[in-house]
């Protein structure tokens, strides 16, 4: 059977124009092109997909939820803890409203894009991707979109997106620190650097805030007290050995933007033999599962990933309800969750 690709380089078009004639998607096809491709449609006998063209009489009720996350060495990006979650909140709050669920993880932005077209998709919830890639999206798509945690500029416009106070909690979490005596205070965030960058928006908005409480409290913030983590996790491990190593960079305690760099560098520091919080105090960000699980329990600063996952879900059907996208910016709070990772420095 003829393929799309075959039959755009017979119309002389892109696949994607070809995708979306399929689909119904001609509001930005010019007539003559639209005829064009309806004509090698008709005479290559192209069948698609039966169930998906009666389907798409009705609307698919398909939303496709895309995770571009740029992966931190891990096999998949859905074993992330964060990922695994807001994935599962946002499975049963789609099935809820009777539509079905199409999860796609890829980081490289044109297959995800290329993946859309080619479904008859009534909506998209878009994870990990940057704001000029949702622009992207947008441009080349008819359906509504919305974002999770996606960093936008003031300046911008028509997008939807489900944020966090980020920049409050690690506001919030430095100045708990500091009230338990602490005044050399690490900060560790992923680095990016296969983005073409060091660090992501969302983690810079936790860093900004943890300097400024420090700068409030008219404590010293020095660049050595940045840590980048780096991607692969056997990497992380020998970059934690050596901070153990070169006693901790004289902090006393670390503040990690990621609840898994947090348990990841608590077990490091058990096999060196150090005990938390006797030796080194560490904090970390998202409160996932596993911070509860872990000995000693997280202290961490709590999001509610569940409603993250719902929020954007919300949003969406909003919005395919209504046939037409909105602006929407949320940030939903967070909450200070105090365990037992903390020293007090003032005892």
């Amino acid at each position: 059977m003829i393929t799309i690709k075959e039959m755009a380089e017979i119309a002389g078009v892109s696949p994607t124009t070809v995708a979306n004639v399929l689909h119904g998607r001609t509001k930005k096809v010019s007539k003559d092109t639209l005829q064009r491709v309806q004509d090698v449609i008709e005479q290559s006998n192209y069948v698609s997909n039966m169930g998906a063209r009666l389907l798409g009489n009705y609307g698919s009720r398909i939303i496709a939820v895309v995770l571009a996350y740029r992966n931190l060495g891990r096999s998949s990006i859905v074993q992330d803890p964060f990922a695994s979650s807001i994935i599962g909140a946002m499975e049963q709050e789609i099935s809820r409203r009777g539509y079905f669920m199409m999860l796609y993880a890829n980081p490289n932005i044109e297959e995800c894009l290329h993946m859309a077209l080619a479904w008859n998709i009534e909506g998209l919830i878009l994870l990990g991707v940057e704001r000029e890639d949702y622009y992207i999206f947008h441009s080349r798509l008819e359906i509504p979109i919305v974002t999770v945690d996606t960093y936008f500029q003031e300046k911008d416009q028509g997008y939807a997106n489900i944020g966090l106070q980020d920049y409050e909690g690690g506001y919030m979490m430095a100045e708990y620190l500091i009230r338990q005596g602490h005044k050399k205070i690490g900060f560790l965030m992923p680095s990016c650097m296969e983005q073409g960058t060091d660090s992501d928006p969302i983690d810079d908005l936790r860093f900004f805030g943890y300097r400024d409480a420090l700068e409030k409290h008219h404590i010293r913030f020095e660049q050595r007290q940045v840590i980048r983590m780096k991607p692969n996790e056997n990497a992380r491990e020998k970059q934690l050995e050596e901070l153990a190593a070169d006693n901790f960079r004289d902090n006393t305690a670390l503040f990690f933007a990621a609840d898994y760099l947090a348990i990841e560098a608590m077990n490091v520091f058990y096999d060196q033999g150090y005990h938390i919080p006797e030796d080194i105090s560490v904090v970390g960000f998202d409160n996932i599962r596993a911070s509860i699980q872990c000995r000693p329990k997280l202290t961490t600063v709590q999001q509610d990933i569940d409603e993250k996952g719902k929020c954007a879900v919300e949003q969406l059907m909003g919005m395919i309800k209504n046939g037409k996208n909105k602006h929407v910016n949320i940030k939903l709070p967070v909450q200070l969750v105090i365990r037992d990772t903390v020293s007090n420095l003032k005892k």
